[in-house]
């Protein structure tokens, strides 16, 4: 192969931010001889060199992938691109990582110097080459905008970032916004001052992604100074809108790329941070109950604790809020083989602004037009179901009757709430949570809790019930009871539908009634008389189904009792009835 310095091609800057064009060389090769050509562009001291490819059409014909810098090689006419030589001394490009060979209609991804220099070398050994082959432009940038802080001594791209030297700035992948290099660690190290937060916003965001785990390229952001604390999350791939908060005045990214024999064609990543002491202060979570969500500004998440009871606050609480803050509530009760709650939400304090803020007109479809406290009662928790909100509250707490907010309960385990405090202070709120058992039965529930249902002629004349959860299993260690009343002048009649109480000793030959028939689970009933006396119907369990049960005309009604044991469950029973 032929070096051809002929067309080898130099662009040197003069210390000045000057940028230009360049494009194929016009080559004349009537024996078909191998010819390279060498495009070198060398900044100066202080600056980095950016290469853009306007238009590129390279005759070389690539196998599937190669147009994108993956080998094997290109043939006929192709062009590789280095852009981590250290200097432009002899041999320095043989001995720097190499940055893809391209060829094809596709044109290469930008490219910015790792250090002070970009080579492109062309080879071609067809007949004629035509200027338009390939073209595009370059140009000097500072090399300032990459050293977001004190570097760290013999590293490559490792910086600590003081706030007492900088409170915000940019954060850029060491060759942003070209194509990022392999084989490379970053370390990002944030010191505050007490008192103060990390708030970091990732504006671009482009790494390869390798799947949801990041096996090969990745930032990693550490809620502490180094990489023994926790982590906040590990990203990869393409992300939206990424900010992050740190818990304290200390914060560690770190860059992580793999080395790899395949290119990468992606950008890296350009944030910016911002250290301040007017983040929200975490001390209005509550640190016995609940748990502060790492990178968030403010979000808390709670977890039962078995029907336990807690509260939950605005940020600085008990002082009033501080204006345009989001801070989300993720509450969650138990729910297991043998656990089901459900949430309620009962308000002490309450006050968030209704102000209209200035140069705005009042919100049609929303009765809050500045701060707000939004619930959501299925525990809505993905991003586009925010707006589906169950309940909207602001202004002020009321007594009542009815009291506002009113008591709120979810609808299955989970409730999430968002606070937004708008433009304008308020005194906030103060509620209280309290898991409770949910059983999923039908019918009036006990104000206790108790796994107690009532069914009144009065109310309903027919309807269902059945175990807790069915058609799921019941928990063990369980009583419930239904009690059906009647009117003097009718009976009630039950008939089950589903029944299946585990009974692993039951014997048939016990009887129908007997300690000996069912020893485990059971379901038992009676009829029950106005002077409170009880008249006992049956006991079942296992494959023992009851038959339709009746009260007597002028009785009370039925009185049905489930008992389940410590061991394994069944799916029980569904049931209905009619009062006639």
């Amino acid at each position: 192969m032929a070096i051809d310095s002929e067309c080898d091609r130099t662009f040197v800057s003069r210390g000045g931010l000057g940028n230009g064009t360049y494009h194929a060389p016009e080559l004349h090769n009537p024996s078909n001889h191998s010819r390279q050509c060498l495009y070198t562009f060398l900044s100066a001291p202080g600056q980095r060199v950016l290469v853009d490819f306007r238009t590129f059409d390279l005759r070389g014909k690539p196998p599937d992938g190669a147009a994108v810098g993956e080998l094997p090689a290109c043939m006929h006419e192709y062009m590789d691109i280095y852009s981590e030589m250290v200097s432009l001394e002899a041999g320095e490009l043989v001995n720097s990582a190499f940055g893809g060979r391209f060829c094809g209609p596709i044109p290469p991804r930008r490219r910015v110097s790792l250090h002070r220099a970009v080579a492109l070398a062309f080879f071609t050994d067809l007949t004629y080459t035509p200027p338009t082959l390939f073209a595009g432009t370059y140009r000097f940038i500072n090399a300032s905008e990459f050293e977001v802080g004190t570097p760290v001594p013999n590293t490559l791209c490792s910086f600590v970032i003081e706030a007492s030297k900088r409170k915000t700035g940019l954060l850029l992948s060491p060759t942003y916004p070209g194509i990022y290099p392999k084989d490379i660690v970053c370390n990002y190290q944030f010191k505050g001052q007490p008192g103060q937060r990390i708030r970091l916003e990732f504006r671009d965001f482009d790494l390869f992604f390798g799947g949801p785990h990041c096996p090969f390229d990745w930032v990693r952001v550490y809620d502490g100074p180094d990489n023994s604390s926790a982590v906040i999350g590990t990203y990869c791939g393409q992300q939206r809108n990424l900010v992050l908060y740190s818990s304290d005045e200390r914060l560690l990214v770190t860059f992580y790329t793999l080395h790899r024999s395949a290119n990468t064609q992606n950008r890296g990543f350009k944030g910016i941070f911002e250290f301040s002491e007017s983040f929200v202060k975490l001390d209005f979570i509550s640190k016995h109950d609940a748990e502060h969500i790492r990178g968030s500004e403010c979000d808390q998440k709670i977890l039962s604790k078995k029907e336990s009871t807690g509260f939950v606050y605005h940020p600085n609480y008990p002082f009033p809020y501080i204006q345009k803050v989001v801070c989300r509530y993720f509450i969650y009760g138990m729910q297991d083989s043998q656990n089901l709650e459900r949430v309620r939400l009962e308000f002490q304090n309450f006050s968030i602004s209704k102000t209209i803020p200035k140069g705005e007109s009042p919100k049609a479809d929303s009765a809050c037009p500045d701060g707000y406290l939004k619930v959501y009662l299925r525990g809505q928790e993905a991003t586009d179901s925010y707006d589906k909100h169950d309940a909207e509250l602001c202004g002020e707490r009321e007594v009542g009757p009815p009291p506002y907010p009113p008591p709120l309960l979810s609808d299955g385990p989970r409730l999430v709430m968002v606070f937004s405090s708008g433009d304008y202070q308020g005194r906030g709120f103060k509620a209280k949570y309290t898991f409770e058992t949910e059983y999923r039965v039908p019918g009036t529930a006990a104000p206790d809790g108790e796994c107690a249902f009532t069914y009144r002629s009065e109310a309903k004349k027919r309807g269902e019930f059945n175990s807790p959860r069915y058609p799921s299993n019941y928990p063990s260690r369980t009583n419930c009871t239904y009690t059906l009343v009647a009117t003097p002048n009718e009976q009630v009649t039950v008939v089950f539908d589903h029944f299946k109480v585990r009974a692993d000793s039951w014997n048939a030959t016990a009887g129908l009634y007997g300690g000996a028939t069912c020893m485990e689970d059971w379901v038992e009933a009676w009829w029950t008389g106005r002077e409170g006396s009880r008249v006992p119907l049956g006991r079942w369990c296992g494959p023992a189904t009851p038959g339709p049960l009746q009260s007597p005309r002028g009785a009370l009604g039925l009185l049905i009792a489930l008992h389940t044991d410590y061991e394994s469950v069944a799916s029980g029973f569904k049931a209905r009835y009619v009062f006639e």
